[in-house]
């Protein structure tokens, strides 16, 4: 009869024992499940954090990447038609839809030196451009073409491509509307055949009877012997006007 409750009182222990140990385990398990409960409520927070990081920084990057990308896939349409039509260079668009049209003018004066071969020749102005149509311009483009391309240099408020936010924001701050030359290579552009290339900062569109305007630039002209003229031709393009439209007049200067 002792042996038996003896064996009764072992095998109770050892099921306290197993018990205890189920019981560890458990505890173990709960607190391991706590910690990764922990984790993930971490992760959800960090990955939150990140998608409303997206959506308000970098969505604007997005949005700035597009303009520049639908603008560099405007600029690949004009230099398109500019092969089409070489001989007769950028013309206005004839059949266009009445809904998209643009009148361009240059308003400028020419400062004339007492000595041309020591001074310069220097042509003020704006370029302006009055949204005529009836439907919005959207990614305006203006071209100012030099004749001869050697002759003069033009300059004005034009910030260099991926010049960054600080520039844009300086032509901003004075006032004037921001400009910035659209090719990486717009240096070889002048030297070959004379051409600005360039489009406002803002790719906001021109609505109708709305006016844009390339302000206080200047053609700075070094007389020579063999140049006695000078003439500046202004167009503009669109993405409803992939053709361009010629502006209404031209600077012109002889000496």
């Amino acid at each position: 009869m002792k042996n038996a409750n003896d064996d009764r009182h072992l095998r109770l222990q050892q099921q306290i024992i197993h018990y205890r140990s189920e019981a560890a385990s458990c505890r173990q398990q709960i607190k391991q499940l706590e910690t990764e409960l922990e984790k993930e409520k971490m992760r959800s927070a960090y990955l939150k954090e990140k998608l409303r990081e997206a959506e308000t920084v970098n969505a604007e990057m997005y949005k700035k990447k597009i303009a520049a990308l639908e603008r560099q896939l405007l600029l690949y349409e004009i230099a398109l038609e500019e092969a089409e039509h070489r001989v007769s260079g950028p013309q206005q668009t004839t059949g266009a839809d009445p809904a998209a049209s643009v009148l361009a003018l240059f308003h400028y004066s020419v400062m004339i030196p007492t000595h041309l071969d020591e001074e310069e020749i220097v042509v003020i102005g704006d370029f302006i451009i009055r949204n005529s149509g009836t439907a919005p311009l959207h990614h305006p483009v203006v071209c100012l073409r030099i004749s001869p391309p050697k002759a003069a240099v033009l300059s004005g408020k034009i910030a260099l491509p991926q010049s960054g936010r600080a520039a844009q924001e300086g032509l901003a701050d004075s006032g004037a509307e921001g400009w910035t030359f659209i090719q990486e290579n717009w240096r070889e552009k002048v030297r070959q055949n004379g051409e600005y290339w360039i489009a406002p900062l803002h790719g906001v569109p021109i609505e109708p009877g709305e006016e844009r305007r390339f302000s206080q630039f200047e053609i700075a002209v070094r007389p020579s012997g063999n140049v006695r003229s000078l003439t500046v031709d202004g167009f503009v393009y669109g993405a409803e006007l992939p053709k361009g439209a010629a502006a209404a007049n031209r600077i012109a200067v002889q000496w």
